[in-house]
């Protein structure tokens, strides 16, 4: 077996494995989302690494590109993501061998940590190679409709959300207010770790993923930008849920206008329930929205790399990514 870097006329091969091993899943395993995902992030292209017998590729492993921001600092940091072992090859070691090596590279590189969100199977495969449970991201839920919400746990009868033309995304990412916006809103965060966004990452994240749709609205004075957020309907068991997976704000006087706009995009959507989480939107929306904290949000994982101390990432205490920062990849 050899282990080597990834090449792009391995793509095919990677795709059709992902495809074997887990199946379609949550998300479409295509060409498409591999290159958006690994080679357009705007944090840097992902270290990949595959394990080949002769000319077939048996195991994949990738790591994802983030940084994190806490005042003039920066953190360079890598999320654990798409990994897959060939049927035939499964239960010999290649998934661990594949996970170190990376690391290894990442430690290299100097990069800080890696994080990543399991789920209940995976995760003590992570614990055994020394991730540290950083806890479950908060996550506040907003109950529009109770009745439908609760029709619709009882029967699971929930219909899909369908995909229609929406500019707003496009709107809000083209504004003039945008990169102040950007600016003040890292002002509340300066002993926090947020994700380095720019106009540019904003742009990558929301408007060319090609796996979902996001929708934008904000307020506008004039040429400025106060409050903006991006959200996605989403059907789940519950019923058709609003999710606000990043919001970005200004000041702090004020939050009447913007807690109105939220409530309007739930009547507007036809939402049963609207769910957020980080922590600087749910200390400002709880109010006037009935927000009640939930035990629902993902399990984060962490491991250091090149960090002299992890606490600052342990229950964020220091750490406030959002829902948009961990979903979906």
């Amino acid at each position: 077996m050899e282990i080597r870097k990834a090449t792009v006329a391995d793509l095919p091969a990677i795709v059709a494995l992902l495809k074997a091993s887990l199946g379609e899943g949550l998300m479409p395993k295509s060409e498409g989302y591999w290159l958006w995902k690994h080679q357009q992030n705007p944090f840097g292209e992902s270290p990949v690494l595959v394990a080949s017998e002769g000319d077939t590729i048996i195991g994949i492993r990738a790591f994802m590109r983030w940084r994190w921001l806490r005042g003039e600092q920066s953190f360079e940091a890598i999320r654990a993501v798409d990994t897959a072992t060939h049927p035939d090859y499964q239960g010999k070691g290649i998934f661990s061998k594949l996970t170190y090596s990376l690391l290894d590279e990442c430690k290299a590189n100097g990069w800080h940590f890696v994080f990543n969100t399991p789920n209940e199977k995976s995760k003590p495969g992570y614990l055994k190679m020394g991730w540290k449970e950083a806890g479950k991201l908060p996550v506040s839920l907003c109950i529009a409709k109770p009745f439908n919400t609760i029709r619709n746990i009882l029967t699971s009868n929930v219909k899909p959300f369908e995909n229609h033309n929406d500019e707003s995304v496009s709107y809000f990412l083209g504004h003039k207010g945008l990169p102040q916006l950007i600016t003040d809103n890292r002002k509340h965060y300066s002993n926090c770790l947020v994700t380095d966004h720019s106009v540019n990452s904003l742009r990558w994240r929301y408007e060319h993923v090609p796996v979902a749709q996001y929708f934008a609205a904000g307020i506008e004075e004039q040429e400025r930008l106060p409050y903006l957020f991006f959200y996605r309907i989403k059907p789940t068991r519950m019923g058709r849920e609003l999710r606000i997976t990043d919001f970005y704000f200004t000041a702090t006087e004020d939050f009447n206008s913007i807690r109105n706009l939220v409530n309007k995009k739930i009547k507007e959507h036809n939402a049963d329930y609207a769910t957020l989480g980080g922590f600087s939107a749910m200390n400002i929306l709880k109010k006037g929205l009935s927000l009640r904290n939930m035990n629902i949000g993902p399990i984060v994982t962490v491991r250091n790399v090149n960090l002299q101390d992890m606490h600052s990432l342990v229950g964020f205490s220091n750490w406030s990514p959002t829902l948009g920062d961990l979903e979906l990849f």
